[in-house]
């Protein structure tokens, strides 16, 4: 867990969904690993995991602060730049992303967790996206009918952390933080 993380796992209860961080994929199999041309593969894990009952969505979400760096690249999320795309596995892997979301759903089945009409989604959380342009074209190639990926930019996290102002007291060290960074 990283600091950043709990910021987007609130952000996403804000919104109504159950989440569960640092989710390990288990049951990829021996023939998954072959698949992949991958046969030592480590268990995946997905960074966080939200459940939203009412929509009966299931999102994946790859969270990448990149706060002291020049930020999410687009040319890296959508595959352009191989090597530095690896980061990004589940929007870049097809493969990937397909096995992972087979073997959570089989999981979360077994368990109930979810049901056979879950829609499951992917999505992006970024502290830091390299530049507007960046951010536009992500948003972009994410929202292609074919994707229907989710962005959670470093604009929309910020826009709903300041909204924690507005809230009755809480004891909570996200919400204490914001009170006491931006209230006057």
């Amino acid at each position: 867990m990283n600091a950043f993380e709990d910021i987007v796992k609130f952000y996403l209860e804000e919104e109504g969904y159950w989440v569960r961080q640092s989710v390990k994929v288990h049951r990829i199999t021996k023939d998954d690993k072959k698949k992949l041309n991958n046969p030592s593969m480590p268990t995946p894990e997905i960074d966080i995991v939200a459940y939203n009952t009412k929509n009966n969505e299931l999102i994946l979400v790859e969270v990448k602060s990149f706060l002291n760096s020049y930020g999410v690249d687009y040319e890296e999320i959508v595959g352009i730049n191989k090597k530095l795309g690896e980061r990004y596995k589940l929007f870049t892997n097809d493969a990937l992303r397909q096995i992972i979301t087979d073997r959570l759903i089989e999981e979360y089945l077994h368990f109930g967790l979810v049901n056979e009409n879950t829609k499951v989604r992917f999505a992006l959380a970024a502290g830091k996206i390299h530049n507007d342009e960046h951010e536009t074209n992500i948003r972009k190639y994410f929202s292609d009918p074919n994707r229907q990926w989710i962005l959670f930019s470093p604009k929309d996290i910020k826009m709903k952390i300041k909204k924690l102002c507005d809230k009755s007291w809480e004891d909570n060290v996200i919400t204490t933080a914001v009170k006491l960074v931006i209230r006057d």
